[in-house]
């Protein structure tokens, strides 16, 4: 399981959730996910074939947690992570 985290300062949960729902929303298009989200818990989960990310938002930080199958290849990972890892990083910008 890979954890990816990032704190936004100065920004109220729920303005971090409202803006984190849109990207993921929008990554599952893209990539043809299952998406659920829960509005009231601030928490979130996309997932296919096995993939599973599942987001919170609580005390201004973001958390995804992904979980893998065992075949899928490290290449295929780094890949997904690092998209999110940019679309969080620019979630303000």
């Amino acid at each position: 399981m890979a954890r990816i985290a990032r704190k936004f300062a100065g920004h109220k949960d729920d303005v971090i959730f409202e803006k984190l729902h849109t990207v993921m929303e929008k990554i599952a298009e893209e990539f043809k996910l299952d998406y659920r989200q829960d509005g009231k818990q601030r928490t979130g989960e996309v997932s296919k074939m096995g993939i599973t990310g599942k987001f919170s938002v609580k005390s201004g930080e973001v958390v995804v947690d992904m979980k893998y199958p065992m075949l899928v290849p490290g290449s295929m990972r780094q890949k997904i992570e690092g998209h999110i890892e940019r679309k969080l990083d620019g979630l303000f910008s």
